[in-house]
């Protein structure tokens, strides 16, 4: 149990949200009709004691894995990455196609039923701007010639005061970087203002490509070149924190 456990939390794309409690439901899985030992599950925090729960319903997850609550720590929506669904665990209005393109269609044949791949490729960030506006930044396989590669990021935003405070994605899949990428790696933090946030994702060769949101939306900052050169298969493995 204890190896499980170590194995899904390394898989878990967290939303970056360490204070307050933005952060306390995380689903996972998509085995929901199987016999008992393979099902779906969900951590809550709120749970005292915490143990996790069987999860039922909802979106079904490959690895794009990201979820945000209230201050208080109730469920606000999630995404697997290729849909998003509210707390009523319903896809929400214009909520489909998340990553849509070449690969979704070609090498996920159009099928959101097992989630997006990619490990840590997607975040959840309130807008600094708006109360009730969140960012989602994911960033979708490009399918080329026969080959898989990440050089875009992209937004998708959620306004939760629409459909009656279920939510409403009145943005979706706009790209506000390409240019070469490493996938994983894709990581947020808070800026020092405590409003705005940083999005930092390392460079295809070396460096760091980062981003702020503020109120005024998202800002490319210049790119910083720092450190040796990666691995030539750096995207295979590993994740990052700052």
């Amino acid at each position: 149990m204890k190896s499980s456990l170590l194995l899904i939390l390394g898989l878990y794309s967290l939303t970056a949200l360490g204070q307050l409690k933005q952060d306390y439901y995380w689903p996972f899985g998509k085995d929901q009709g199987l016999e008992e030992g393979v099902q779906a599950t969900e951590f809550d925090f709120n749970d005292k004691p915490f143990e996790p729960r069987v999860r039922e319903g909802g979106l079904e997850f490959d690895q794009n894995n990201a979820s945000i609550c209230d201050q208080d720590g109730n469920l606000l929506f999630y995404s697997n990455g290729c849909a998003v669904a509210n707390r009523l665990h319903q896809i929400m209005p214009n909520g489909d196609s998340i990553n849509r393109g070449h690969f979704f269609r070609e090498l996920w044949l159009n099928d959101c039923g097992n989630g997006y791949s990619g490990r840590q490729d997607i975040t959840i960030l309130p807008d600094p701007g708006n109360t009730a506006g969140y960012y989602i930044i994911h960033k979708p396989w490009t399918f080329e010639s026969g080959t898989t590669f990440k050089d875009t990021l992209q937004y998708s935003y959620v306004d939760m005061s629409l459909e009656n405070g279920l939510g409403d994605v009145v943005e979706k899949n706009i790209p506000f970087y390409t240019g070469r990428l490493l996938g994983s790696y894709l990581t947020a933090m808070r800026h020092a203002n405590g409003e705005d946030w940083w999005i930092i994702n390392p460079d295809k060769i070396k460096g760091f490509r980062y981003f702020l949101i503020s109120e005024s939306g998202i800002t490319t900052m210049p790119y910083q070149e720092i450190g040796p050169e990666y691995h030539w298969n750096a995207s295979s493995s590993g994740d990052s924190k700052f």
